[in-house]
């Protein structure tokens, strides 16, 4: 699939990049912070580009040895990091493992995906991704050499906020003082989860949502019905990746089961509970995490319509009918500790807590809290 690698909507900030780039007036390490699908990984190889063009003329040329090589994402300079598991009958999680498939991805999404495509493409199964120890002692092995091109060397850290804390620890000298003409570019969805050590030595520049219209002229160039292109625009807070996935599912089984489990834990039926905890057990991981983001973008979309926002309700239609007659039990006097909730029962089931007893609790708290007067 022929897709641009080009930062879509986000030309002022790669501009802004391209020159203090070009003032040398870059940090030596810059953390963008947003969505991965709002084109941080576009932003940063577009700076990567133009840093190891080796063209007179304005930069990056793109017919130069190094602009060819990054066409093909093979510039010997240019060096990934990002989450992976541990594949079986190996001791160490190394990004090599999987660098064929970072590259197919780019190549083929051009560079606005997340953690969910990746996922699929590394065939992680339950595993949960993570930037290891041992991924940041590679990290220093190949930056210690000299760089093949006698030009800069740049190393990009997509998904930084699964470094752990010993991975982190491990790199703060090499960010404090990285060798010369050495560039750290780190990708994180937020500041969140990241320690303060490395955000004191990271230039912090966020990344903001792409235009509605730059989502939908990319969505209609790739194909797709203009109603679900539609939804999509209006559902997938200016990310490319999610508003992708949105054109190609309906939710209509995310949807289905919120209803009833809301109906559910309305009804005060704990017997039924037990059931669909089964039945969220069942679906693994990442399907869970997924539910209770929809969880709670519908908790949140409710608000919205009971505050008499309606222009601002980004729901399908069938949603919206169902949120019109439920948004009256979910008010000022719940509507914070429901989004606690959900938002700590997603930290349980990244944190490999069992997903029975996660949706079980978590059903027996929406009980109460359905109930809890205005």
């Amino acid at each position: 699939m022929d897709v641009t690698r080009e930062p879509i909507g986000q030309e002022t900030l790669a501009s802004q990049l391209a020159q203090r780039a070009d003032d040398e007036a870059l940090a030596h390490a810059v953390l963008l912070t947003g969505a991965p699908g709002r084109g941080g990984l576009a932003l940063a190889l577009g700076l990567a580009r133009q840093l190891h063009c080796k063209g007179t003329g304005p930069k990056p040329c793109g017919s130069c040895p190094s602009c060819l090589q990054h066409d093909q994402l093979q510039h010997p300079d240019l060096h990934f990091t990002f989450p992976v598991a541990k594949p079986p009958g190996k001791d160490k999680s190394l990004s090599v493992d999987q660098l064929d498939t970072w590259r197919q991805a780019i190549l083929d999404l051009g560079a606005h995906f997340d953690m969910v495509e990746l996922r699929e493409r590394m065939s992680l199964g339950n595993k949960q991704p993570f930037i290891s120890v041992h991924e940041a002692a590679d990290i220093l092995r190949r930056l210690s050499l000299t760089s093949h091109a006698g030009g800069w060397k740049v190393q990009v850290i997509w998904g930084a906020q699964t470094m752990r804390t010993d991975t982190a620890n491990k790199l703060l000298k090499l960010l404090e003082e990285p060798p010369k003409r050495t560039l750290f570019i780190l990708l994180a969805d937020s500041t969140e989860g990241l320690l303060a050590t490395i955000l004191s030595r990271t230039q912090i520049i966020p990344i903001g949502p792409i235009s509605p219209e730059a989502i939908r002229q990319r969505l209609e160039g790739e194909g797709g019905s203009s109603e679900a292109i539609s939804d999509a625009v209006a559902l997938a807070d200016g990310d490319l990746a999610v508003a992708r996935r949105l054109v190609k599912t309906d939710a209509a089984a995310e949807f289905a089961m919120y209803v009833d489990w809301m109906r559910t834990c309305y009804a005060r039926d704990g017997r039924k509970a037990a059931g669909l905890a089964d039945q969220f057990h069942d679906l693994g991981r990442e399907a869970q995490k997924q539910f209770l983001a929809y969880a709670l973008h519908m908790v949140r979309q409710c608000i919205v319509g009971n505050y008499g926002a309606q222009g601002a309700v980004r729901l399908r239609a069938a949603e919206r009918g169902f949120a019109q007659k439920f948004a009256a039990f979910i008010h000022h006097g719940n509507v914070m500790d429901m989004q606690s909730t959900l938002e700590s029962a997603a930290r349980e089931v990244s944190g490999n807590v069992y997903g029975r007893t996660v949706f079980l609790d978590l059903s027996m708290k929406m009980m109460e809290l359905l109930h809890r007067p205005k």
